[in-house]
């Protein structure tokens, strides 16, 4: 079942020069542009663009994801910004074991299981993504509340209720900085401008960081309670792209 997703994934990486926009995922530097570097693992990704924004502000990062086109892909760019000393890009199936870590930050961006994603489930990836955090340190997720107009094969949507249920007992007695549904701008394969809605995730795991590391310290963003169903639109406000769209020259 992996198998067939991950044959899926490279697919799609293999039949385009670059499948993502290369900038990072909007919730990324949001949410932890101002911590302080140290020990991050990225899950599923892609091309890397978290990956190399991270490493650029001075994290060392573990990446993985199932494409080998798209580990390649992170390898050179990260050779080409002389951050190959900092990043370790490998490539691994959804069900392999994450790396034994423990990591201050651990990202899961758009991976949504289910059986389009070839049976994995989504939980049970993030209660072992949970298991790699280490004291002090912190879990961010986010995945689509509502599928854009745009897709053509629909993924699993969750609510950021749903989420922490996913991950259930993994996550007990964590401090949760951020549950709730964020719409953002978001552009399609073919250019549509749009916007759409996702679930996001912060959580920080009890505990500190030893000293002289640095502190993976949130800031004042506000503890959030797990909204149970996507929120009204709001005014708009701008966002940059992500890597979890695709390039104008992608694929639909």
């Amino acid at each position: 079942m992996t198998t067939s997703r991950a044959a899926h994934w490279e697919a799609r990486y293999a039949s385009v020069d670059r499948l993502w926009s290369g900038r990072p995922n909007d919730w990324l530097p949001e949410l932890a542009g101002d911590w302080e570097p140290g020990a991050g693992l990225d899950i599923g990704c892609g091309e890397g663009a978290d990956t190399l924004w991270l490493a650029e502000r001075g994290w060392r990062v573990t990446a993985v994801d199932l494409s080998p086109t798209a580990i390649d892909r992170l390898r050179r760019e990260a050779a080409r910004r002389g951050l190959d000393q900092q990043v370790s890009a490998l490539v691994q199936d959804g069900g392999q074991s994450l790396p034994e870590g423990p990591f201050d930050l651990v990202t899961c961006f758009y991976v949504h299981g289910g059986p389009k994603e070839g049976g994995l489930r989504l939980g049970d990836l993030l209660a072992d993504a949970a298991g790699r955090v280490a004291p002090g340190g912190h879990l961010l997720v986010a995945v689509h509340a509502i599928n854009p107009p745009w897709h053509t094969h629909h993924a699993r949507t969750y609510t950021a209720a749903e989420l922490l249920e996913e991950i259930g007992e993994s996550v007990a007695g964590w401090q949760t900085v951020v549950a709730e549904e964020r719409w953002r701008e978001a552009t399609g394969p073919q250019g549509q401008a749009g916007r759409r809605a996702d679930a996001v995730l912060c959580l920080r795991r009890p505990g500190s960081r030893p000293a002289g590391e640095g502190g993976a310290t949130a800031r004042a963003v506000g503890v959030e309670s797990a909204a149970s169903a996507v929120p009204a639109e709001p005014e708009a406000r701008a966002h940059p792209g992500e890597p979890g769209e695709a390039a104008p020259s992608g694929p639909a």
